[in-house]
């Protein structure tokens, strides 16, 4: 059977909040898989002030961060832009600036769906999915969303990440060489080694009903 890897269209779909680390986070640990699964395209799912933390860290010329991973780690050229990061809509096409309400949580869960059951649509892709960011019932609708539609070379996971580096808004992905950065752990200040990081790809099982 053909693995996810040998697709020639892979996608990787993530819910994100206010920590669009756990992009960089999780194509980082994909590439480091025993069988490395390197994405050709990342399509992001959000609110209005989690895409424009996203917009303003990940692709913002001043930050880049995820231009700069694939550069370090030699990803080739990823298909990521500001078009594909997309924005929970209310009943009139306003974008949701947060989910709190029942209604929300309604609109993210159709929202949510129909887009896994667009992107498993063609059978000549493999659709990784994560659920380490976002609120908890966006990662919940994202999950639940790929066992209705997930095919044998889908998959989905979380993210974890080593220590006190997921306290640190400066960490996005492990460095190749040293590089210290700053985090605020309660009332303390630590200095932390970048390369020393670890980043680890929780492979979750799911049930495919499809």
């Amino acid at each position: 059977m053909k693995q996810p890897h040998e697709y020639k269209r892979r996608i990787l779909l993530t819910v994100t909040g206010m920590s669009p680390q756990v992009v960089t986070e999780t194509i980082y640990g994909l590439a480091h898989q025993e069988q490395p699964f390197i994405p050709t395209e990342v399509h992001l799912i959000s609110t209005s002030l989690g895409a424009e933390q996203a917009r303003n860290t990940l692709l913002a010329e001043n930050t880049n961060w995820f231009q700069r991973l694939c550069q370090d780690y030699e990803l080739g050229d990823i298909d990521f832009k500001s078009e594909n990061i997309y924005v929970v809509p209310d009943h009139g096409g306003v974008a949701l600036a947060d989910i709190r309400s029942q209604e929300d949580n309604s609109l993210a869960a159709d929202f949510i769906t129909n887009m896994v059951r667009e992107f498993t649509l063609d059978d000549d892709t493999a659709v990784h999915v994560s659920i380490a960011g976002g609120r908890k019932t966006m990662g919940f609708f994202l999950g639940y969303a790929l066992s209705l539609y997930g095919r044998a070379q889908d998959r989905l996971s979380h993210v974890l990440v080593s220590g006190n580096y997921e306290s640190s808004k400066e960490f996005f992905y492990p460095s190749k060489e040293p590089e210290t950065i700053e985090v605020k752990v309660g009332n303390n200040t630590l200095y932390l080694n970048r390369k020393d990081a670890v980043v680890t790809l929780a492979d979750i099982p799911f049930v495919r009903m499809r």
